[in-house]
């Protein structure tokens, strides 16, 4: 799949011991991509610089690069020179225009880079080229995350057979508005810059940007999708075939992110419709999403639904009333248009929150449009990661 993208791993030793912890992908001239990044107003070195580079279109092979366990954040002056430095060395090993290479840093916040390990890491990087897997790049990216994340999927398109890859990383201080900590998608079909661009928001903003584990955003989030631009089609008539299949690589990622988010032991889904727009059912998902009271319920398995209706209410949504909310636990009635279900019990809710997926259904009135979300639950394992993350 995929066989003009070549990626080379190795291991820097500074963090992780000899796992891998460094990457390199390298794909061919006419490969084209966009960038979404974190929107967090503090940004790492690496995402300033993939932001001054993305709208430049060099005919040449493209690069990315990626160090695992320091995130090169607030780190001045001297963390955005590091990473050029290391650019340049990519640049001067492979010949590849300073241009065409974006550099893709995760981990701790505020440590500088060792530069002098990173180099030789990425040098070997550069020689294993091609003698790497995609699930060498999963694990390679990783810092918390218990598992890697790559998601494979090929459809057709008439008689062409389309090759879809993604990779993704991140457990923890995930919270929508970009695309979430960091993910790389792949296609070979080809599709201009302004359809790949657009795609991707579309696609980013439905799942990357419809995840939260605790409402802290990253000043590292990055997302890539690239096209190696190998197979042409008729992207009008396909054009719902396309953006449904991307739709389901971007998903599964998504879901696989918060299946791992840190401690979680449940996935929950927050699906809420009724309201004039997909941003306003949006907002009162993600009040739903980012309560650590409803979390803690996930967690302890109680179906406590006035949790959920009260954290919905908290959104300030303008349309809100709840004569016209109707709630639903796992498809089982709770609340019809503000009054108690006669059909529900606690057995049905309990037996719900035991499940591996939770399914939470918000009604609030007679538009069709609606949004998802989804998040984990809030465990006693989160705290403990998080209170000795650095040590």
């Amino acid at each position: 799949m995929l066989k003009d993208i070549k990626i080379g791993c190795a291991s820097s030793k500074t963090k992780y011991g000899a796992r891998l912890d460094t990457s390199i992908v390298k794909l061919e001239k006419e490969a084209i991509w966009s960038g979404l990044f974190t929107s967090n107003k503090f940004k790492s070195a690496p995402v300033e610089i993939c932001l001054e580079k993305m709208n430049k279109n060099i005919s040449e092979p493209k690069v990315l690069m990626v160090n695992a366990g320091n995130a090169n954040a607030a780190t001045g002056k001297k963390g955005k020179k590091d990473s050029e430095k290391l650019i340049e060395d990519v640049s001067t090993l492979l010949n590849v225009s300073k241009e065409n290479i974006l550099p893709f840093s995760t981990g701790v916040v505020g440590e500088l880079l060792d530069t002098k390990k990173l180099s030789q890491a990425f040098k070997k990087c550069t020689n294993q080229l091609g003698k790497n897997s995609w699930e060498d790049f999963a694990n390679a990216i990783m810092t918390t995350d218990t598992r890697h994340k790559v998601v494979k999927k090929e459809f057709k398109l008439g008689n062409q057979k389309i090759n879809v890859i993604g990779v993704a990383k991140g457990v923890g201080m995930i919270e929508p508005n970009m695309a979430t900590t960091l993910s790389f998608i792949f296609t070979d079909l080809k599709l201009s810059k302004i359809q790949l661009k657009k795609l991707h928001r579309d696609i980013c903003d439905q799942t990357f940007n419809a995840i939260s584990i605790d409402g802290d955003q990253s000043p590292s989030d990055s997302s890539i999708f690239a096209t190696t631009s190998e197979i042409k089609s008729d992207l009008k008539k396909y054009h719902k075939k396309i953006k449904n299949n991307f739709f389901e690589v971007f998903r599964e990622l998504a879901e696989k992110m918060v299946l791992d988010g840190e401690g979680a032991t449940k996935l929950i889904k927050i699906k809420v419709s009724g309201l004039s727009s997909y941003q306003a059912s949006k907002k009162v998902a993600l009040k739903v999403a980012n309560s650590p009271l409803v979390k803690t319920a996930a967690y302890g398995e109680d179906p406590n639904w006035g949790r959920i209706i009260t954290a919905a209410g908290n959104s300030n949504a303008k349309e809100f009333d709840m004569k016209n909310l109707t709630l639903k636990i796992g498809g089982h009635p709770v609340l019809v248009n503000g009054n108690l279900s006669p059909k529900y019990s606690e057995a049905k809710g309990k037996k719900e929150f035991r499940k591996k997926t939770i399914n939470i259904e918000i009604n609030l009135g007679k538009s069709k449009q609606s949004a998802l979300v989804m998040t984990s639950d809030l465990s006693p394992e989160y705290i403990s990661i998080n209170s000795d993350y650095r040590s």
